[in-house]
């Protein structure tokens, strides 16, 4: 058997396993299936195969990483660290350029989420109403983190079921290591947004700090890719 061979059969497996607890359970997103791709974000279903999936990879993973440390800049302002604030933009700025999802600024982007946790402690720190409304900001990215966390695993796992066709040849290891960076490293993200997510919940309810609507919150997502499925915004 093939390393290539090997890979693919236990990315799939897991890919599977995880697809089932954050996508499915949380969000009622339809499991791998067939080769129709039925998953929010990958553009409904037919044609296309492996450039489809690999569309909605990027899509997803770009989302998920661009929100999460917009989340993370927001909460670092509104605690009264502008410079570290900026310096945390412009890595969000960094994924938000990416055309098709790089391993190096998704590395380095998960390096600065990391470092930069969201807890409680910090977040008593915030006391005035202009940080309390970035707050809030941060919290409505983060409910784009967890769902896009959830998609880009399902788009990983069907990218990894599909040939690449001619077309596809010259960017396929790019994806394909795109693909298992997700399926490695998106499991463990998940865990930390929601521990994020908690803390903000639970500083907003003590300090009567109204979330953002649906509608802003679907805003987000699509700010930060127009390409974002209609189908998963509705989800938000």
């Amino acid at each position: 058997m093939t390393m290539r061979r090997m890979f693919i059969l236990s990315a799939m497996a897991l890919a599977t396993s995880l697809i089932i607890t954050p996508a499915s359970a949380q969000f009622g997103l339809p499991g791998l299936g067939g080769g129709g791709l039925p998953i929010p974000g990958l553009g409904g279903g037919g044609g296309g195969g492996f450039s489809n999936a690999a569309a909605a990879l990027s899509t997803n993973l770009k989302t998920a990483l661009y929100n999460q440390v917009m989340a993370i800049a927001l909460v670092q302002d509104a605690m009264g660290d502008k410079k570290k604030a900026a310096a945390i933009r412009s890595q969000a700025a960094a994924i938000q350029s990416m055309k098709t999802p790089s391993k190096d600024p998704m590395e380095k982007t998960l390096k600065v989420i990391e470092q930069n946790p969201i807890n409680r402690e910090g977040l008593a720190r915030v006391n005035d109403a202009e940080g309390k409304k970035k707050v809030a900001q941060a919290q409505g990215h983060m409910d784009v983190v967890i769902l896009y966390n959830g998609l880009a695993l399902a788009s990983a796992g069907m990218m990894i079921t599909q040939k690449p066709g001619p077309q596809d040849i010259v960017g396929a290891p790019a994806i394909l290591e795109a693909a298992q960076f997700a399926l490695t490293a998106i499991p463990t993200q998940t865990e930390n947004s929601k521990k994020f997510n908690e803390a903000m919940n639970g500083y907003m309810r003590e300090n009567n700090v109204p979330k953002l609507s649906n509608g802003e919150k679907a805003a987000l997502a699509k700010k930060t890719d127009p390409k974002a499925s209609a189908d998963a915004i509705s989800k938000l």
